[in-house]
C-alpha cells in the first residue's frame, strides 16, 4: 500500500496489521554527462513502486536528497551532508513507531548515505525498530556476475534506461580518466587505493580523482535496456523473498 494516495482511514487499518514500511533512499548527483542527476533515486523509488502491491508492505514516497560531499563539485549535485540525512530518517522513523510500525527496509542507491544509513539503524534498533537496509547495486552484482558496475558505468546506465529510456543519451559518453595518485597507488574505485596486494582508503574528492564523473569497469556507452531490465528484476525478485523471511523475525 502506498501511504502517500491512499485514503486516510484505509492507511490507518493498513497499519494496525504490522506491515513493513518501505522507502527508497538516493541521492541528487553527478553519473557522468550520459545519465539523470536523478539516478541514485529514479531506480530505488522504482523498485518500491513494485512492491507497492503487497498486503504486507506500507511504501513511503522517496527521499531524493542524500550525503554526496565528495561529488558536490560536480554541477546539479544537491548534498545535504549526513546529519541532516540522519535527523530526516530517525524523524519519519520516529513518526512510524508512534504508529505501532516496527519493521522498516530502506532500498539505498547512493553509496555515500551508507554511514547515515547504518546510524539510522541503531537508533532504531534503541527504540525497539529493525531495519534492513538494501544498496541495490551491491546486491545486484552479489546476485549475478554480469551485473558488476561502478558509479556511473554500465549498471547504472543501464538500469535507469530500463526505467525512463529517455532520461538517458548515450551520445553524450565521455571516456573514463582516473588521475591516479601515484605509480604504485592506484585507484580501484574513488577512495579505495591499490597497493601492492592490499588496499588502503585514501579520501579524496570525486572530480579530482575522476574528472567525467563516472567510474567502473565497464563502459556506460555499451549500456542497453536489456541489462537495465535483467538487473531490476532479479532484484526485485530478491526483495520480494527477503520480505518473507523478514516478516518472520519476532525477537527484537
Amino acid at each position: 500500500m502506498n501511504i502517500s494516495n491512499t485514503p486516510a482511514k484505509d492507511v490507518v487499518n493498513f497499519m494496525k496489521k504490522s506491515p513493513i514500511a518501505i522507502i527508497a533512499i538516493g541521492s541528487i548527483e553527478y553519473h557522468g554527462a550520459q545519465a539523470p542527476l536523478g539516478t541514485d533515486y529514479i531506480i530505488p523509488d522504482y523498485i518500491v513502486s513494485k512492491l507497492s502491491h503487497r498486503d504486507d508492505i506500507l511504501t513511503l514516497p522517496p527521499i531524493p536528497y542524500g550525503n554526496c560531499q565528495s561529488i558536490k563539485d560536480f554541477p546539479g549535485t544537491i548534498n545535504i551532508g549526513s546529519t541532516n540525512l540522519i535527523n530526516i530518517l530517525n524523524s519519519i522513523i520516529d513518526s512510524l513507531l508512534n504508529s505501532g510500525l516496527k519493521k522498516f527496509i530502506f532500498v539505498n542507491g547512493h553509496g555515500g548515505n551508507i554511514s547515515a544509513l547504518d546510524q539510522v539503524g541503531l537508533d532504531t534498533f534503541e527504540k525497539g525498530g529493525l531495519v534492513a537496509t538494501i544498496d541495490w547495486w551491491n546486491l545486484a552484482k552479489l546476485l549475478n556476475p554480469d551485473y558488476d558496475g561502478g558509479h556511473g558505468d554500465i549498471q547504472e546506465t543501464s538500469t535507469v534506461m530500463a526505467i525512463d529510456r529517455d532520461s538517458v543519451n548515450l551520445e553524450y559518453c565521455e571516456p573514463l580518466v582516473i588521475n591516479e595518485l601515484s605509480n604504485e597507488i592506484t585507484n580501484k574505485y574513488i577512495t579505495l587505493h591499490n597497493y601492492k596486494n592490499g588496499n588502503v582508503k585514501i579520501m579524496r574528492s570525486f572530480k579530482s580523482v575522476v574528472p567525467n564523473g563516472w567510474i567502473g569497469p565497464y563502459d556506460p556507452k555499451n549500456s542497453t535496456v536489456d541489462l537495465g531490465d535483467r538487473i531490476l528484476v532479479d532484484v526485485i525478485d530478491y526483495i520480494e523473498e527477503f520480505i518473507e523471511s523478514f516478516k518472520k523475525v519476532e525477537q527484537i
